[in-house]
């Protein structure tokens, strides 16, 4: 079955610990767009949004053509569209977590893990998250929410074996 798993939910909601833990115990690749930003700030040795665009989505149509499962470590909240169109052609089944925290906890995680840089964008993800859920909230496999997310790891692999289960 051609599959991948996704992700919903403003910066620093988890989604990378996720995915890595989904890519161990699935044996899934991942596509991360953290990992490629970096990598092109660190090739060009300056932030360059079209060079990452470009890498991320040649990355993410060669998986697509190859038929293979795997995890896109990205919110899709803000692209979804354009994602969905590559994922039908392809044609792939959507295995998609969301992240759906308050933002008060939403504030605690970003303070616990550092991210300065970020906090001047944080509402705005935050308040496009929200808006995506308003209008693809029947497009999601899982969702982690205040009270599970220390179980976020095991749910979310729960929720996929059973998923995988029901598509097979």
């Amino acid at each position: 079955m051609k599959y991948l798993v996704t992700f919903a939910g403003p910066i620093g909601s988890s989604k990378s610990p996720i995915a890595h833990y989904l890519s161990h115990q699935f044996n899934l690749p991942i596509i991360s767009n953290d990992v490629i930003r970096t990598e092109v700030i660190e090739d060009l040795t300056f932030p360059d949004e079209e060079e990452f665009r470009h890498r991320a989505r040649t990355r993410c149509l060669d998986l697509l053509q190859s038929s293979q499962p795997f995890i896109f470590d990205a919110s899709v909240d803000r692209q979804w569209p354009n994602i969905e169109a590559h994922i039908q052609q392809a044609p792939y089944q959507v295995f998609l977590i969301s992240l759906d925290i308050s933002y008060p906890f939403l504030e605690k995680i970003h303070a616990y893990k550092q991210y300065h840089d970020s906090a001047g964008r944080l509402r705005d993800n935050y308040q496009q998250h929200q808006d995506f859920l308003k209008q693809y909230s029947s497009l999601i496999s899982v969702s982690i929410n205040d009270d599970n997310f220390k179980d976020r790891l095991s749910i979310s692999a729960d929720a996929l074996t059973q998923w995988l289960k029901e598509h097979r």
